[in-house]
């Protein structure tokens, strides 16, 4: 026989079940004397080499992984986490994983509650969590600790938590990139402005909470004054007279700071009023920022690897609900890319924009 052989082929050959093979293969007792001697002397036989992901497949185990992430369309950034995340699937099509996607709309707090309320009591065997609200995934990750179901973090850490692992960039660091980045390509005569987007609940996104830090730490460093604005998601209505009455009361600025993926609405608005002559930098490589980027409106984008993000968390998932395995390092920071209209053209095949 292969040394490739089954569980329950072996478990055949030997007169047992293959839950008792398992049970001998992990060393988890409960085998009597006989069953033991029986299965060792299969093994010797047909030189099996245990697989513990043959095992897993073998012995048909079930899991449910809850994946909950902000709602998105084709090209968006949440949308190539999905990808990553569809992909690691895909590969491991063979065992049999129920993803169960759970949404919300990340610019509304009371969206996220909604969306998290549900998932502790639907009792799955591993949560994937985009951590947009920071009380509200403390809440959650209180809930799965108290109920020993194992989670992982994707897009952002929060603090006095227990995921198995996660997979973002450094946030703040992120924010002095972006900040360093602005203050080399915008004339120093000029002024800096920062657009944060409001949300539902009046709670911002733990990512720009830790960009701003580090962007606000970097001006202070270099001693730049930065402007504050607003802009909604939500209604995007309401952005042309503020966005543009802004710009028009500040003729100084010269260098503009997007704290997330939407730095496209700025640069819309901007086109559209013939704004010109200013430098601006945000976060993501959408399909929405690539146009912008292309014609010159968004001068760089800081982008994070979404794809790859989504990827390794099923696959840390995966590691620990098959093979017991915790991570050596929890928290893994992905790379932060800085992507020009020269450079973006072989991103393409990797973002899909």
């Amino acid at each position: 026989m292969s040394k490739q052989a089954k569980i329950k082929d072996i478990a055949a050959m030997a007169g047992v079940s293959a839950g008792t093979v398992d049970r001998i293969l992990h060393n988890r007792g409960n085998v009597s004397a006989k069953s033991r001697e029986a299965v060792e002397k299969v093994l010797s036989t047909v030189g099996y080499k245990y697989n513990l992901h043959t095992s897993a497949v073998s012995l048909k185990k079930e899991f449910t992984i809850v994946i909950t992430t902000p709602l998105s369309d084709n090209g968006d950034y949440w949308r190539a986490i999905q990808s990553g995340i569809e992909q690691a699937l895909k590969e491991y099509s063979d065992i049999a994983i129920h993803p169960v996607f759970s949404y919300y709309n990340q610019f509304d707090i009371y969206s996220c509650r909604s969306s998290f309320d549900g998932i502790v009591a639907s009792r799955p065997d591993a949560v994937i969590i985009a951590p947009t609200f920071i009380s509200e995934t403390k809440d959650l990750c209180d809930r799965l600790d108290s109920a020993s179901i194992p989670y992982v973090f994707i897009d952002a850490v929060v603090e006095e938590t227990h995921p198995i692992a996660s997979f973002s960039t450094d946030q703040v660091t992120g924010g002095r990139l972006l900040g360093r980045l602005l203050h080399a390509i915008t004339p120093a005569d000029r002024s800096l402005a920062i657009f944060e987007s409001q949300r539902i609940g009046n709670k911002q996104a733990s990512n720009t909470i830790s960009r701003r830090e580090g962007f606000m730490a970097y001006m202070k460093e270099v001693g730049r004054k930065v402007l504050e604005a607003g802009f909604s998601v939500l209604y995007p209505d309401d952005n042309q007279s503020t966005v543009a009455a802004f710009f028009r009361d500040n003729p100084n600025v010269g260098g503009v700071a997007v704290m997330n993926s939407r730095g496209y609405i700025i640069a819309d608005i901007m086109q559209r009023e013939k704004i010109e002559g200013i430098r601006m930098v945000s976060f993501d490589l959408t399909r929405n920022n690539a146009h912008f980027l292309d014609n010159g409106t968004i001068t760089a984008l800081l982008c994070q690897r979404p794809e790859l993000q989504g990827y390794q968390a099923i696959i840390a998932a995966i590691r620990h609900l098959l093979y017991h395995q915790d991570e050596e390092i929890v928290h893994h920071k992905t790379p932060l890319d800085i992507i020009l209209k020269e450079n973006r053209p072989y991103y393409r095949d990797f973002f899909g924009i």
